[in-house]
């Protein structure tokens, strides 16, 4: 059978009757919350932003469906956040100030449900079987003990996972500074083995507006005035990726939670309900783009078969030696991911990953699926003469010091 995904246009002044109507054609709440039902409603809000900004959920769609799970008499409503705990690129985020400045404080004031800050939760560690890479995670109780959990996330490209919707969304439950271990071990692995152990049961996404390229504002804001609905996060992100201009094939931490599950991440096993899906598709730059756009002197060749694993860790491999002021020994670099039909090497040639293991022969190859980060600095070390040691000890000292500086943050 497949996947009722909806996909509905929002007028400014319609938002919740937007948020309405995706719900009840995807199939509605009503099947899956009881009078008896604890229900979790997890907006994305990384950082505290505005509403109406794309960078986070905006509170109005968090309103509404809240709105819909108080009409159904669920036994309790909680609203809750766990905010970044920064890895490369941020440091920690207030999850309180996150509520504040989003107008969702607000929104758990006027109809009366409590707001949990999950960074600041009681805790438990769960095992998780058969897993990729994470094989436990602490997360907040109040997640746990949620007979539903409605994941809000708003439409959004990623610098390192390429989108994120439903499952990425999921990392906001994690205890604190636990997040950062995703990235550690394998960013897209880790949430697909985060949602083994804990995903969510609905999926609204808020597609009012969003962010591509690299999340700088106003220039990445894009305005596309949609709610999508459905009861499969799978079916729901799969259906996002595309909106957004996307391939699912790429998204791996996608399609590594499919392949769990027992299903695949293709439009094919969708019934796409409400406006037409082609007609408001877009073709949104991503963060991996506008990074590769500042590197003119590395050459990267990708097969159809290069996707997120690999162009994750390239891109933390390429910032760790450009945050080095290494970045001029790159010229004249050439990266080789994925299976490309046709390539073309220079002297200095690196080939990375399982898929591109045919072709190992051209320059020097970093084996793994995806290969690390760490090893990918230091077989580019070796082919443009830089000091990869040096390079990953800069990269660990300054997360550090962007830890230490706010991990206060994550304790309000």
């Amino acid at each position: 059978m497949k996947e009722k995904v909806s996909l509905i246009k929002a007028d400014q002044p319609g938002i919740e009757a937007a948020v309405r109507k995706a719900v009840s054609l995807a199939g509605g709440l009503d099947k899956i919350v009881k009078s008896d039902s604890r229900v979790l409603i997890k907006p994305n809000l990384f950082r505290p932003e505005p509403s109406g900004t794309g960078l986070i959920t905006d509170c109005r769609v968090t309103e509404a469906v809240t709105k819909i799970v108080l009409e159904l008499g669920a036994k309790s409503v909680v609203i809750g956040e766990g905010s970044g705990a920064g890895y490369d690129f941020d440091g920690s985020h207030s999850t309180e100030e996150a509520f504040r400045v989003s107008g969702t404080a607000d929104v758990a004031r006027k109809l009366g449900v409590a707001l949990c800050n999950l960074d600041r939760d009681a805790f438990v560690e769960v095992i998780i079987s058969n897993p990729y890479v994470m094989d436990k995670v602490r997360v907040a109780r109040t997640a746990l003990e949620s007979d539903v959990i409605i994941s809000v996330p708003v439409l959004k490209t990623h610098v390192r996972t390429l989108i994120t919707l439903s499952l990425k969304n999921m990392k906001g439950v994690m205890a604190g500074a636990e997040k950062r271990k995703t990235h550690r071990l394998g960013l897209d692995q880790a949430i697909a083995d985060l949602n083994l152990a804990v995903k969510p049961d609905y999926v609204v996404v808020d597609g009012l507006a969003g962010m591509q390229g690299l999340w700088e504002y106003p220039e990445d804001r894009f305005e596309l005035g949609v709610i999508m609905a459905g009861r499969d996060p799978v079916a729901v992100d799969t259906a996002g990726t595309y909106l957004m201009g996307f391939d699912p094939s790429q998204v791996m931490h996608l399609q590594y939670f499919a392949q769990r599950q027992g299903t695949v991440a293709d439009l094919s096993r969708l019934e796409l309900v409400g406006e037409s899906i082609d007609e408001y598709r877009q073709s949104l730059k991503s963060g991996y783009q506008v990074v590769k756009s500042r590197y003119p002197g590395v050459t990267i060749i990708e097969g159809e078969a290069a996707c997120t694993g690999c162009t994750g860790e390239l891109i933390g491999a390429l910032t760790a030696i450009r945050e080095a002021a290494c970045d001029q020994a790159l010229e004249a670099l050439t990266v080789i991911l994925g299976n490309p039909a046709e390539t073309s090497t220079t002297t200095k040639t690196v080939v990375l990953g399982k898929c591109a293991r045919q072709l190992a022969n051209l320059g020097l190859y970093v084996k793994g699926c995806p290969p690390r980060d760490d090893d990918m600095i230091r077989a580019i070390g070796e082919m443009c003469g830089i000091d990869a040691e040096a390079v990953i000890a800069s990269r660990n000292l300054a997360r550090e010091r962007i830890w230490e500086a706010t991990k206060a943050l994550l304790e309000q």
